[in-house]
């Protein structure tokens, strides 16, 4: 029950992140260890008062931090200027010799 909750409770702050501009997504992927903050204080505010809650919103804080991870190693983030592209969006070496 807590971690289905917690599941619940990181997909609406999802869903809530994908309704930003991909500017301020990227700028707040920049930061990790600050939203990770953010989140696991706002989260544990809202459900403060019994056990249960507050293990949903480390739960919930938990899922959003592997998930802000997941976010920088696929789409890239900004810090301090242009944006860093992920790994995957940069273009591959071409396979064999070079042409002479």
């Amino acid at each position: 029950m807590i971690i289905e909750s917690g599941v619940i409770v990181a997909l609406g702050l999802v869903f809530t992140f994908f309704k930003l501009s991909w500017k301020n997504r990227l700028t707040m992927l920049g930061k990790p260890l600050a939203m990770d903050l953010i989140v696991f204080v706002l989260l544990t505010t809202l459900h403060w008062g019994t056990f249960s809650g507050v293990m949903v919103a480390t739960t919930g804080a938990l899922i959003c931090s592997a998930l802000i991870s997941l976010g920088r190693k696929l789409v890239g983030y900004i810090e301090k200027g242009p944006a860093t592209p992920a790994p995957a969006a940069q273009p591959a070496a071409p396979a064999g010799p070079a042409p002479a």
